[in-house]
């Protein structure tokens, strides 16, 4: 079948404290769930990409998963998605905001166990206490750190894998039977994980929070707030366009005095390398600096850069 022939056009405004840019391109006749699409299909089964909102990863899960939300008093917030299919258990639990006092001392030790209560709680349910830990090692995914287990009974398996991106864990828990469909499908799982390119958004993890510890000023600290010069604009990956991904990447842009941007951090995020599209388009952005008693000053402005797929845009 030939792919549609697409038209792109984008563009900005700036409202308040944010510029907002809008990569468009020709679509289906009605748009697509934004942050979850069809996946791969091997073997006859067709499976999902999976993304949840506001999240970087992506993944494959063989149905549309139920999910549930616990805050912490830490700041901290678990989501956990479930699907199940016979015999197997298929689970996702993300993580975010993990404290910075848990990431600086051995944060696998305590993250990974709890990325397992959820499939354990099941495996209780389901009369399963006999479980052995066989195999457990850390291993790294694209940069991140993680780690991986196995534990076993005579005919049950629990397989799962975590890794830690920035402040945010991410962890992939599967059980299932000992079985040859049941463990390929969970290996397919396993290894569907898709994080974002560490090289990209490194300084935005590594950058503090806007208006702390930078001398840069933020919301009403000036007279006057940075102007965009131009408007690079952000293109969409085959991968979102082929996967119908929408949607809006929030970033904490710091403009130096000079109008260039020094320093990024991501608020919110979008699959399929819309992240990484959002960042190199602001990358490229100038100013005109924020001004403070007449005299340039270093600004952290809110920016927020939206895909849309839209029939006639």
């Amino acid at each position: 079948m030939q792919r549609p022939k697409h038209r792109w056009h984008s563009r900005a405004v700036f409202a308040l404290a944010a510029l907002i840019y809008v990569a468009g391109a020709g679509a289906a006749a009605q748009d697509r769930q934004p942050l979850q699409s069809d996946g791969e299909k091997k073997g006859g089964a067709k499976w999902l990409r999976f993304s949840p909102a506001s999240a970087s990863f992506s993944l494959l899960l063989p149905d549309k998963p139920s999910g549930s939300g616990k805050d912490y008093n830490s700041g901290m917030r678990a989501e956990t998605f479930k699907v199940k299919t016979g015999w197997t258990e298929y689970q996702l639990v993300w993580l975010t905001n993990v404290p910075q006092q848990i990431l600086s001392q051995g944060p696998l030790n305590v993250l990974f166990p709890r990325g397992l209560e959820g499939i354990l709680k099941s495996a209780r349910q389901a009369g399963q206490k006999d479980l052995v830990t066989t195999h457990e090692e850390d291993i790294k995914l694209n940069g991140y750190q993680g780690r991986e287990s196995t534990m076993e009974s005579a005919n049950t398996s629990i397989q799962a894998r975590g890794f830690i991106a920035g402040h945010d864990f991410i962890a992939l828990a599967v059980m299932h039977a000992k079985e040859e469909s049941a463990v390929a499908d969970a290996k397919r799982f396993l290894e569907s994980l898709l994080l974002p390119d560490p090289r990209l958004v490194s300084s935005i993890q590594e950058s503090p929070a806007a208006g702390t510890g930078t001398g840069a000023y933020a919301g009403s600290e000036v007279d006057t707030r940075p102007v965009a010069l131009n408007r690079p604009r952000p293109e969409y990956t085959d991968k979102a366009r082929n996967h119908g991904v929408q949607g809006t990447v929030r970033i904490r842009a710091l403009i130096e005095a000079d109008g260039s941007v020094k320093d990024l951090r991501l608020v919110t995020h979008l699959p399929d390398g819309l992240d990484e599209a959002a960042i190199k388009a602001v990358r490229k952005m100038r100013f005109k600096p924020a001004t403070k008693g007449g005299q340039p000053v270093a600004f952290w402005q809110m920016l927020e850069v939206e895909f849309n797929l839209r029939r006639g845009w």
